[in-house]
């Protein structure tokens, strides 16, 4: 009889902290999180590879005013948030020379 309380009492323990007994939502951290949009078609991008290897994104801004932009790179580090401003040229690149290119975003 005991071998059978403690099972049940053991599989009751388990069933909780599988999730059994249901679920709780968790939000996603606010602090220092900044929406990601697509580039406006008055920023032209160039993909390019720097001397060193590293992938780089030029970025030109044609817009009427400054934009935040930032560079994603696959498999490694994304570039900082980089403003740049009307008419100006700027470099978005990663710190590591194996990513990949995926996209520009505004940030």
């Amino acid at each position: 009889m005991r071998k059978s309380a403690a099972l049940g009492v053991a599989v009751v323990a388990l069933s909780g902290s599988l999730g059994f007994m249901g679920s709780t939502a968790v939000a996603a951290p606010s602090g220092g999180v900044s929406a990601q949009g697509a580039v406006p078609s008055c920023v032209k991008v160039k993909k390019t590879t720097q001397d060193e290897g590293y992938k780089t994104y030029k970025v030109t801004n044609k817009c009427a005013g400054t934009k935040k932009l930032k560079g994603l790179f696959k498999y490694g580090y994304d570039s900082a948030c980089t403003s740049v401003k009307k008419n100006k040229t700027a470099l978005l690149s990663s710190t590591q020379p194996w990513v990949g290119w995926d996209k520009v975003v505004t940030c």
